[in-house]
């Protein structure tokens, strides 16, 4: 990457995944049954190409991530949504910021940090070997005096995660959490949109019954090379709103389909968490 021009790399990523697309079946599997339940019109061969874009569009924003971190290639950033995000900058406790996996979330974080003026904590799931999340670690660690208002919490066993993260939003503190994907340890649930039955992630929707701090949902997705729109939403729960889980599931879940209807070739997602069900 330091010596081949981008558009050479964009342009080879595209036989490098179809290669990886084929081994990784179990992968693959999960994000084509994704997309049979999320546009049942398509039939099997555009199922099978979708799949394909969702992976090359994940390689992409990879790549857009090294240029970033270690090339110190800048990134452009669009938001939508400025006055959604101008009432997140002024609230005067603490809020939760929903996000999906899409577009780069590491990127993603820095930089809305940084166009906030806030801090924002943010949570991410350990990488699955040690030795990789030692390396995750450093890179946000060197990347600490270019982020100050970022902060990293990692979902640990043993980290009573849960209790950290309301004591920050009680103490007025911004909490950035991704309510989509099921894995390792998360504990799921299901919610349903018309006939589509999704599995997602208990822990952020307790996360905000317990609190009742306002919730706003934030999409980033990819645009171009190393450019990037940002969707800062109203907020699908206000505070003090008492509501249970099952109800904030419904109205998050209703946020999210949205943006999935027209992004679903970046919701980077590997397991089967949607079934049509009628």
């Amino acid at each position: 990457m330091r010596i081949l021009p981008r558009w050479l790399c964009v342009l080879l990523t595209g036989p490098v995944v179809f290669v990886i697309y084929h081994l990784a079946h179990p992968q693959r599997r999960g994000i084509i049954a994704n997309l049979e339940a999320l546009r049942p019109e398509d039939g099997p061969l555009l199922h099978w190409w979708g799949g394909y874009l969702v992976f090359r569009q994940f390689a992409l924003t990879y790549l857009d991530r090294l240029w970033h971190i270690h090339f110190g290639h800048e990134v452009k950033w669009e938001a939508v949504g400025e006055e959604n995000m101008q009432a997140l900058r002024n609230e005067p406790g603490g809020a939760l910021v929903f996000t999906i996996h899409a577009g780069n979330y590491d990127l993603g974080s820095a930089l809305f940090a940084s166009k906030l003026g806030r801090a924002l904590h943010t949570v991410r799931t350990p990488e699955q070997t040690s030795s990789l999340q030692a390396l995750r670690k450093k890179e946000f660690d060197d990347q600490k005096d270019q982020h100050p208002n970022l902060h990293v919490h990692y979902n640990e066993s043993y980290s009573h995660l849960g209790l950290q993260l309301c004591n920050l939003l009680t103490h007025g503190q911004l909490v950035g959490i991704q309510g989509d994907r099921v894995v390792m340890d998360v504990s799921p649930m299901n919610a349903r949109i018309g006939p589509l039955l999704f599995r997602l992630p208990r822990g952020p929707l307790v996360l905000a019954e317990m609190t009742r701090v306002p919730c706003y949902p934030v999409f980033l997705h990819r645009t171009g090379v190393l450019s990037y729109r940002a969707q800062i939403g109203a907020p699908f729960v206000v505070a003090g709103e008492l509501l249970k889980v099952d109800q904030l599931a419904d109205r998050w879940l209703k946020v999210m389909h949205a943006f999935l209807v027209d992004h679903w070739d970046q919701w980077f997602v590997f397991e089967h968490l949607v079934t049509r069900v009628a």
